[in-house]
């Protein structure tokens, strides 16, 4: 009886162009023929080897090309045997284990594939279809996602909102920001007037000492600020000073500034009210264009706000991979 067996393989994602890649590693009685497929590309160098753990002797080993040329073949293996294929074409191949012989035998194959080069070293090696129902199939690429890029983004600015004038004046000031693309958290800081000076110093200290800890190396990029470190989730405390012009703030989509102008009740993701600095690390929104809304109740002077965003990026990385797929 001919067995046909369809055998997965799970190739690691990352390897270097000249690393043995495993394929297959498989222990199994012989009991008829034992026929196994994969998915190899054209300039593979297949290392196979095979022994026999339980018994004398197998009868036929065969690798050859699906519809194709038999690439190697031996006859009544004893013991073990190793050998080394290179893949002519880039297409399905079987392993054909054959045994007619009485009596109780074990065996064992290992399939380690060394690819030619960085766009085959990803290939899918299974062949998950049927090749007696669909014998024919095609080569087919495909871009997969290999990984992230860690990254920080700094933003910054300043607003004036100007005094109510004893109510003649709308004391609003607005300050627009766009997160980049992948954004995946990010941490700000509004601050009034000379208060973010100090607490620039004090953050600055506190970054100091957290990187010389070593604390920092568990971060997956090294912070440049310390509302940066914020951002990525380390643990540490920004100075939040309590004295200074206090400021009403909300941050909003566009859609509401109007409302939030005209004191129209408005929504929000976050609203904060009589504060001089703020420091806050969110997980929304995320990329996309938002505004920090800004009122005050001075009636007399002027304010400066600083608004001070480190946004962690996470770039996917995407690769080429080759695979095969049957066709009807």
């Amino acid at each position: 009886m001919r067995k046909i067996c369809f055998l997965f393989a799970i190739l690691p994602l990352l390897c270097g162009a000249q690393t043995a890649i495993p394929v297959a590693d498989q222990t199994f009685k012989m009991d008829g023929d034992h026929v196994y497929s994969f998915a190899l590309a054209q300039g593979d160098e297949v290392a196979l080897h095979i022994e026999v753990l339980v018994g004398r002797q197998v009868r036929n080993v065969e690798f050859a090309q699906h519809n194709g040329p038999s690439l190697f073949s031996t006859y009544a293996l004893d013991s073990t045997l190793d050998k080394s294929i290179l893949i002519p074409q880039t297409g399905v191949y079987l392993l054909s284990i054959r045994e007619r012989g009485m009596g109780k035998k074990v065996c064992r194959f290992t399939l380690h594939r060394t690819p030619a080069g960085p766009l085959t070293e990803r290939m899918d090696t299974r062949v998950s279809w049927d090749l007696q129902q669909q014998p024919r199939y095609q080569v087919q690429r495909r871009m997969i996602l290999i990984g992230k890029k860690p990254g920080i983004s700094s933003l910054g600015g300043q607003v004036n909102v100007s005094a109510s004038k004893l109510g003649l004046k709308n004391p609003v000031g607005t300050y627009q920001f766009a997160l980049p693309p992948h954004t995946v958290s990010w941490a700000y800081r509004i601050s009034v007037g000379q208060a973010l000076t100090e607490a620039r110093r004090k953050d600055a200290d506190q970054l100091t000492g957290a990187l010389n800890s070593g604390a920092a190396k568990l971060l997956p990029v090294a912070p440049p600020t310390a509302l940066a470190a914020l951002a990525l989730g380390m643990a540490i405390d920004l100075t939040v000073p309590k004295v200074g012009e206090a400021v009403e703030y909300a941050l909003m989509s566009a859609e509401n500034l109007e409302k939030f102008k005209k004191r129209e009740p408005y929504q929000a993701f976050i609203w904060q009210g009589s504060v001089s600095v703020d420091v806050q690390r969110r997980f929304t929104p995320l990329e996309g264009s938002y505004y920090f809304a800004f009122r005050t109740s001075n009636w007399i002077d002027d304010i400066t706000i600083n608004v001070d965003i480190e946004a962690v990026t996470e770039t996917p990385i995407y690769s080429e991979e080759i695979f095969l797929e049957p066709t009807k």
